[in-house]
């Protein structure tokens, strides 16, 4: 009752719908959960995610736990972990998709877990990287091991929002450096992110992996644009 009372004075919204969260909902409510688009996390290949690597390096699945667009619900969500302070919220989506990634046989091929790193100063600025909240909700109900001491950003990069891939990946080719090395030797290591555009972040980070020693990349984005 006491809950009841404290929802009706404080209460608690919907992250990607604004909607009134009952009492036993967390983050999102349950029409959110069973309606926010997901394509199937692996898909047959080659298909829209895939094209976006156009074969630029070798690499073993790409996914993507939601399909993001603009001023949709995903998006208010991407926002919400990206730059209002939402990191349980990353947390929460990356254990969702942890479970679901889990009931695949292949998911067992995953040694490592990576996450996209922030350069120190902005992770300074932001006080959490979200790609690194979303990977340790995975790894929570996957077997393969969470690590954000490998990949390190070490250039500090401006936006790229308005550029094209290839202006992304010649811009990102060396702001990635690889330390413990010897983690990674002979690993497949899954590459995590928050939101795929058009794969030049996931593509340079993969890059420098393989040049490091990983047997295999995998990349897994919660969401990615269409």
């Amino acid at each position: 009752m006491f809950t009841s009372f404290l929802q009706l004075i404080y209460p608690r919204w919907c992250l990607a719908c604004s909607e009134p969260l009952l009492l036993a909902e967390k983050k999102i409510c349950t029409s959110c959960i069973s309606t926010l688009p997901r394509p199937g996390l692996f898909l047959t290949s080659p298909n829209w995610l895939s094209n976006k690597f156009g074969g630029l390096i070798d690499y073993q699945d790409v996914h993507t736990f939601f399909i993001f667009s603009e001023g949709a619900r995903v998006q208010k969500l991407m926002h919400q972990i990206k730059y209002k302070g939402e990191f349980e919220l990353g947390e929460f989506l990356g254990a969702w998709c942890g479970n679901e990634l889990a009931k695949f046989p292949d998911a067992k091929d995953y040694d490592v877990i990576i996450p996209i790193p922030l350069h120190k100063k902005r992770l300074i600025e932001r006080g959490y990287n979200q790609a690194s909240c979303i990977a340790n909700g995975i790894a929570q109900f996957i077997q393969a091991e969470y690590n954000d001491h490998i990949l390190m950003k070490t250039t500090y990069a401006n936006s790229l929002i308005q550029q094209n891939r290839q202006n992304r990946f010649a811009a990102l080719e060396s702001v990635f450096e690889v330390q413990n090395n010897h983690l990674i030797l002979q690993k497949h290591v899954l590459i995590v992110d928050d939101t795929l555009t058009t794969g030049a972040t996931m593509l340079a980070a993969g890059e420098k992996l393989i040049e490091a020693g990983a047997s295999k990349i995998s990349f897994l984005a919660l969401a990615a644009l269409k």
